[in-house]
């Protein structure tokens, strides 16, 4: 795919490859915003497959050396990469929080204030937690076009997810 640029409410930003965006900040903090492809999530409906990814937001580049100051035009910013990537079919993102340095719920907050914001009723999202063999607690958000016509299916596959996981614990 050729590089697009695309302007937005916020930041304007590039459309790299089919499923990666970039955007610098005015603080010159490079942020890539990635699609990865993830239908392996939801194992017990393949048909899913195709239209599940996960989302990664990360910086890239960051000049100043500090940690990145709260920047008002970084969420209308994720928005519209957000409407750009659900333009092009009916998808579903599973966003993860990075937990690392133990801020994964304040993230997922966070994440789901802006697509409240940004996104009305044009997205519906589900939140949880996933609890890996060491003990670690994951923030996790299932989050879809509300017009999205698998997304009863989404909605049972993600629950089911999260249901086995808690079980398996």
């Amino acid at each position: 795919m050729q590089k697009q640029e695309h302007q937005s409410l916020g930041y304007q930003f590039t459309h790299e490859q089919e499923n990666t965006f970039l955007f610098r900040t005015s603080n010159r903090i490079l942020y890539e915003v990635r699609f990865k492809p993830s239908g392996y999530i939801f194992a017990n409906d393949p048909a899913l497959e195709p239209f599940v990814f996960e989302i990664s937001i990360v910086v890239i580049d960051n000049p100043t050396g500090n940690r990145p100051p709260g920047d008002p035009l970084v969420p209308p910013t994720i928005h519209s990469i957000f409407r750009v990537f659900f333009e092009q079919h009916e998808r579903s993102v599973v966003y993860i929080c990075d937990t690392s340095d133990k801020r994964g719920q304040a993230r997922q907050r966070k994440f789901s204030s802006w697509l409240t914001l940004y996104g009305g009723r044009t997205y519906v999202q589900f939140n949880d937690s996933l609890l890996d063999d060491s003990g670690e607690v994951y923030f996790v958000s299932l989050i879809s076009k509300s017009t999205n016509p698998f997304r009863q299916r989404l909605i049972r596959a993600f629950h089911e997810l999260i249901t086995v996981n808690q079980r398996e614990k």
